[in-house]
């Protein structure tokens, strides 16, 4: 709007201006979570550490359950979005918890070495190839057993053998996808991602997986990408001394079946096209593959070619640059996840019914099953 004359100016906010209230907001709730001790603020403990300090509560909540600051951080976002929602001076920056949790993916490159990646990365490859083109064919042929719409069941194959929600929004209008197929895709896949949440770790407890093979298990058996990150480091949160062994190997079974995603999408317009008639309902989306497609990869590649030739210091023990590096992709994927937390919207997730939650429910079990029987018959501890 326009100022009166002679009157005060309106403050007109730039879209990055506008996202820090949310950033500000997702920020508390990971400090609430996680603690003030790296930023200098020990006086806060976080409601971890306020666990870990009553040994009844550390036992039951932190060693079992694993309530460790990453999964106290999605619940404390849960309530938020779920209980008053998401303010509206808050929802530019809460939009931005994708990129904070990118950003930390790329800075996790500091874990690796090139060697790594190619010891890892034979493993993995073949893992993932095999559980995706079983899920991929698994879920078409029992979406068309119980009648669902050809393209309906592609968009839900794509969430269920690749990578959750991108795949979906990726796969759609490649299929002509409805918006409605979408919209119950993306409600299953969610729902059985915030079960992982609590499920995975204590079924890994439970059974004595060690944190490498965990990792396994969640980048194979999870969904939704960005699940698997949060199971991972609910598992085993790490130290900057001493970092994650599950995320590291998860994230790297995470970032493979990401790259699939291109020859899937491929594979199931080639399906889709196969099976619906060319007067098929067009698909209201716009969103293209190449606009979701992974590019902050090759950032982690990038951390990753720096890591092996030195350029942040020794990693053994891990330099002062490598320290500072994790404490910061801890506190990025901490602030990026209250905001994941924040837009799971539980009224949303009741739009899951029918038969996409039947096909997605059944395909999900299979998948986290078999993944766990494969760990623990293949995967060395």
């Amino acid at each position: 709007p326009k100022p009166f004359p002679g009157g005060p100016r309106f403050l007109v906010l730039t879209p990055a201006a506008k996202t820090v209230p949310g950033i500000l907001l997702m920020f508390f709730l990971a400090f609430l979570a996680r603690g003030g001790k790296d930023l200098g603020l020990a006086w806060w403990p976080g409601l971890e550490g306020l666990f870990a300090a009553h040994p009844v509560a550390k036992g039951l909540l932190i060693d079992i359950f694993h309530f460790n600051y990453v999964l106290l951080t999605i619940i404390l976002g849960m309530a938020v979005g779920n209980i008053w929602g998401i303010p509206s001076w808050a929802r530019p920056g809460v939009k931005t918890s994708r990129l904070f949790i990118k950003v930390g993916v790329i800075l996790l490159g500091s874990l690796y070495s090139i060697a790594d990646l190619a010891r890892l990365g034979v493993t993995a490859v073949i893992f993932i190839l095999s559980f995706l083109v079983f899920m991929l064919l698994f879920t078409l042929w029992l979406g068309r057993k119980v009648g669902m719409d050809p393209s309906a069941a592609a968009t839900l194959a794509a969430g269920t053998a690749v990578c959750g929600v991108s795949a979906i929004i990726a796969t759609a209008p490649a299929v002509r996808a409805k918006s409605t197929d979408v919209a119950y895709s993306i409600a299953t896949i969610l729902s059985f991602g915030l079960v992982a949440l609590f499920l995975f770790p204590l079924v890994g407890t439970l059974v004595g997986l060690s944190p490498h093979q965990f990792g396994v298990w969640a980048g194979t058996g999870i969904m939704n990408s960005g699940q698997v990150l949060a199971v991972c480091l609910t598992f085993d949160p790490g130290t900057a001394a001493r970092p994650s062994e599950s995320l590291k190997t998860g994230e790297i079974y995470n970032l493979t079946r990401v790259l699939f995603l291109p020859f899937v999408v491929l594979f199931l317009a080639i399906y889709a096209s196969r099976n619906l008639p060319p007067e098929e309902e067009e698909a209201n989306i716009s969103t293209g593959l190449w606009d979701r497609f992974p590019v902050f990869v090759l950032g982690f590649l990038a951390v990753v070619f720096l890591t092996s030739f030195g350029f942040f210091g020794p990693t053994s023990p891990p330099s002062r640059e490598l320290t500072i590096i994790r404490h910061l992709y801890s506190w990025f994927f901490a602030i990026g996840l209250a905001g994941q937390g924040m837009e799971i919207s539980l009224a949303e997730l009741r739009r899951a019914g029918g038969k996409p939650l039947l096909v997605g429910a059944v395909a999900a079990a299979l998948r986290a099953v078999l993944a766990l029987v494969a760990v623990i018959l293949f995967v060395p501890r």
